[in-house]
């Protein structure tokens, strides 16, 4: 009967001590019998190589497609620059790529601000390039906010240990959606309704959180803003 060891699931991979948590992913591992000393930690160096070699594939890919459609799209000129959409698309995809997925030391929250606000832009961009009837404006950027409290709440559930961690994220969004009811008075949004919604939501999130948290909450503020 061969010797017992703790194997991870997720890995794969054999731990040679007692260790009850993978090193690797952190994942709780479970006691393997059937493994052999020949099974070793994966080569994390060889699993970078390959998430480097896709993203410059993709970048290639992106560039070539990129080129095309703006040649098209030059080519015939009796419409909108309907390449400018699909560029800034690729250039969407190639953040997402190099920021979200290579770039390991970057926060998640300052992967989902970054991720938003590109995203927000590039919806701004389409709707200009179509001839700017404000949809993105009216619609899509407050949308855009509902979903990101939606995540804010998720993600507060699932790390219930630090949920005030995110008190000052909901802040953020709060003065986001107060902006789109400020361009409602400026004029710039003309259908308010999904901007009072975003608004209205924020708020309260951050005022259900802020009142229930109690003292956590307090403490996390005064952290934050050193008072």
């Amino acid at each position: 009967m061969g010797c017992i060891m703790n194997r991870c699931q997720t890995c794969n991979v054999l731990i040679m001590d007692d260790a009850e948590i993978c090193p690797l992913c952190h994942c709780v591992v479970e006691a393997d019998e059937a493994g052999t000393v020949s099974d070793r930690y994966p080569d994390v160096r060889l699993i970078g190589r390959k998430i480097e070699l896709i993203s410059r594939i993709i970048l290639f890919l992106s560039i070539v497609v990129g080129a095309c459609c703006v040649i098209l799209d030059m080519r015939d000129r009796s419409g909108p620059w309907w390449s400018a959409a699909v560029v800034g698309a690729l250039a969407y995809i190639q953040l997402i790529v190099f920021f979200m997925i290579e770039n390991d030391h970057a926060g998640y929250r300052s992967k989902i601000i970054i991720g938003t606000a590109c995203g927000i832009a590039y919806l701004i961009m389409v709707d200009y390039v179509f001839g700017f009837t404000r949809w993105s404006l009216n619609f899509a950027v407050p949308g855009a906010l509902l979903a990101t409290d939606l995540m804010i709440i998720v993600l507060m559930f699932v790390n219930m240990r630090s949920w005030q961690s995110y008190l000052l994220f909901q802040i953020f969004m709060t003065l986001c959606s107060g902006v789109c009811v400020l361009l409602y008075f400026a004029g710039v949004i003309t259908v308010p309704a999904m901007s009072y919604i975003a608004f209205g939501c924020s708020l309260t999130m951050f005022l259900a959180t802020f009142i229930i948290g109690g003292k956590r909450a307090g403490n996390e503020l005064k952290r934050r803003f050193h008072v």
